[in-house]
């Protein structure tokens, strides 16, 4: 069996509590052909002098980068991109964990399926259950993607770098896509006709980003619907549901406001222009 050569695209910021799990979860990977690009976004704990340990270790390829803090999760993806040699790339955020036999399975797959995008199911961190993940419909995933979500925890994700290159495609570093910057990915991919494919195996540890601060939910609330207004142009044939998909969002957040009595992201919604919300 070929031996495929991974680099693994590993984002931090201030992530102390975190960092040593993660790095040890790439160390005892079952399958050993692979480097690992931390990119640091600018941390002041102590992330840089955990790191700094593994990258002592003998046989464990890390490279780390710090860059200045922006804030932007796809700036330090797009530098781990830019710095990678292996033949595909997957993507780790610091808090998020690979289980030991994930590369190895990850392999086995490359080689039986000629794919552009991998993703597999993943455990939920906190709520100890797994997450299964949904396949992406082959012969249109971007209406797919648009119209039913994104179906892909980018720590989950291992994409051919070929195709990255071939097709020029980065993860925009527009802030109003900040939190949505890896549905955006995806939705690019799909609209230059790459291919997904779900691996049915549980491969990851998934920790579910916290935004239950009103200002940061509501935030997230603003880039996903600003960034279904961007790719409106591609669903012409398909008004009605992608109107539907858009009240749904809104629904869901709405929801979200009952249940935990979040009254200031309640209020936002309320102010929100639902003017631009057209079919």
């Amino acid at each position: 069996m070929k031996a495929s050569f991974f680099s693994i695209v590993l984002t931090s910021y201030n992530s102390d509590k975190f960092i040593k799990k993660t790095l040890e979860s790439l160390l005892d990977q079952k399958y050993q052909k692979f480097e690992v690009i931390l990119v640091d976004d600018g941390s002041n704990d102590n992330t840089l002098k955990i790191s700094n340990i593994y990258k002592n270790l003998n046989n464990f390829k890390l490279k780390i980068i710090k860059l200045k803090h922006s804030g932007s999760p796809a700036r330090s993806r797009n530098v781990g991109v830019m710095k990678s040699k292996g033949e595909y790339i997957c993507f780790l955020d610091a808090d998020d964990l690979f289980l030991k036999n994930k590369l190895f399975q990850l392999n086995k797959f490359i080689q039986k399926k000629k794919f552009d995008v991998f993703y597999h199911n993943v455990i939920l961190k906190h709520k100890k259950k797994n997450l299964s993940c949904k396949k992406i419909n082959i012969n249109n995933s971007l209406k797919d993607l648009l119209l039913n979500g994104n179906k892909i925890v980018l720590s989950s994700s291992c994409v051919n770098r070929l195709f990255l290159v071939k097709k020029k495609i980065k993860f925009n570093e527009n802030k109003k896509l900040i939190s949505v910057e890896d549905y955006d990915f995806w939705l690019q991919i799909a609209k230059l006709k790459g291919s997904f494919l779900l691996i049915n195996k549980t491969l990851g540890i998934y920790n579910l980003n916290d935004l239950s601060i009103s200002k940061r939910r509501f935030n997230h609330f603003l880039n996903t619907m600003y960034l279904l207004n961007q790719y409106e142009k591609h669903l012409t044939k398909n008004k009605i549901s992608y109107f539907i998909r858009k009240l749904r969002i809104i629904l869901s957040f709405i929801k979200i406001c009952i249940s935990e009595n979040d009254f200031h992201f309640f209020i936002a919604l309320l102010k929100y222009k639902f003017s631009s919300i057209k079919i």
